[in-house]
Formats: C-alpha cells, structure tokens, sequence
C-alpha cells in the first residue's frame, strides 16, 4: 500500500481529528483541526492554503452553526471532500466565525483546486460560496488554526464529559470534582492553597513525591456541574492558578451520576 502511496502521489499523514472552541477578537470560533498534521509540517509539496468560505444560512447569535443547518452542512463537507482530489489537496480542518464555515486545504496546484471546487460548490446554489487560495509555504494558517494550552484543557475536558455520557451520565446533577495540581516547593502550594479555599474548594490531601520534577501534590475538591457550560470555568481557573505559581494542574475527575 505505501508503494502505491507514493506511485500516485497521495502520501498518507496520520489523523487525528478534534474540535474546540475559542474567541479571536471578540468572536466566538468553532475549529475541527487534523492535529497530528503538525508534526509533518510544512508539507513543502503542497504550499498553497486554499480554502472554501460558505455563507451560514441560518447561523446562531454569536455566529456558529445552528441546530437547524448542521445536517446539510456536514453533507456539504462529505460532497466537498468527495469531489477534491486528494491527490492535489489535503484537507486539514474546517473554522466556523462569524456567520461563515471556512474549509480548509493546503494544495499543490491552486488552479486545480479552484476548478474542483467550483464544480463542488454549483451542487448547492442556494449557499454564497468562495473560493480562495494563497501560498502559505510554512503552513502558518495551520499553525494559527492549532490550540494552545488552554484550548487543550478545553479539549481535555470535552472527552472527560463525553466518557461520562456514555456511562449514562446526562451531566445534570452537580456532585463531588476533584482536581490535582503539582508544585516544584511547600510554599508556592501554601499560596495556592489560601486562594482556591476563597472559591469553596476543600483540600483532600497534599502530599511529596521525591521522585517526580514538581514533587509537593495537592489534590482538592467541590461540588460543581460537569456539564459543557460550567466545566471550562473553573478548571480554567485552577489551571491559570498553576501556571501562577509554577505548578502544574494535571487534571480532574469525578463519578458517574445516572438518574
């Protein structure tokens, strides 16, 4: 299979797919991103960013997408990616701002692109749709598109919420979070530790461990709700708190609560 890989020119890069939210410049950003891309890149044989801008019918507010348009639009990104060829172009994320849903590629051939594309997009003349491409040589476009720390806490607690779901939590009840955070000394803890009992949380243990690089733990607890709404606000908060003092949250956990 590599053999014939390489013989068509369609190299495969591993996947590894997710999707967060975030805010640029007051707007809300709805990203989905092929992560494992970046320790491929740039791709020097496809140095094009070239993209597909499709206008929201019917977006939400703070412009993402509704209830009522997901459907058609994930149809839309099947058809698009259907018709590109992978040959030309690699597909490597989609960015929903502002009203509009951004599919994005990095390309060999802008040309070509442009002409797939448009021949895509014809299949749906009810949506304003445009065409785009630049030379984006050190794929920053990419690299702007990938979450930094915070947007990785974020991601890490979307898949904490998700393995309670399917364990048959409906995240409805507020119950008993635990969190644990590292220090490199006693008194960085100490300090961390007289601010989060200001916001209710209960010390469970502290601990040392000699043989790790931040050896003083700390591990706490509250009741709060784990559903999608709440979850980034305090964890975001014990997190930035660490970053404070040096330490290092390491994440949280809690039971699965079924009605």
């Amino acid at each position: 299979m590599g053999f014939l890989n390489n013989l068509f020119g369609q190299k495969k890069y591993s996947e590894d797919w997710n999707f967060y939210l975030t805010e640029i410049d007051g707007k809300k950003n709805s990203i989905r991103l092929n992560l494992d891309l970046k320790k491929s890149i740039p791709i020097k044989e496809k140095p094009n960013l070239s993209w597909i801008s499709v206008k929201l019918n019917s977006p939400t507010d703070n412009g993402l997408t509704s209830n009522d348009e997901s459907e058609i639009l994930f149809k839309m990104e099947d058809h698009l990616l259907d018709k590109i060829s992978s040959r030309n172009s690699l597909h490597i994320g989609i960015l929903t701002t502002a009203g509009r849903r951004n599919f994005y590629f990095y390309s060999k051939n802008a040309d070509v692109f442009k002409t797939e594309a448009e021949k895509a997009t014809k299949e749906y003349p009810k949506y304003e749709m445009l065409v785009h491409s630049k030379e984006d040589k050190n794929w920053n476009t990419y690299l702007g598109l990938y979450p930094n720390e915070i947007d990785f806490q974020s991601i890490s607690n979307r898949s904490v919420l998700e393995n309670l779901e399917k364990n048959g939590d409906n995240l409805k009840k507020a119950r008993e979070v635990f969190h644990w955070i590292y220090f490199g000394n006693e008194i960085e803890r100490k300090k961390y530790i007289d601010e989060v009992v200001k916001e209710n949380f209960e010390i469970v243990e502290e601990n040392y461990n000699i043989e790790i690089e931040l050896p003083f733990g700390l591990q706490i607890k509250r009741i709060d709700h784990v559903d999608y709404n709440n979850i980034d606000e305090y964890t975001l908060y014990l997190w930035q708190l660490a970053k404070k003092y040096g330490a290092d949250y390491d994440g949280w956990e809690t039971s699965v609560e079924k009605d």
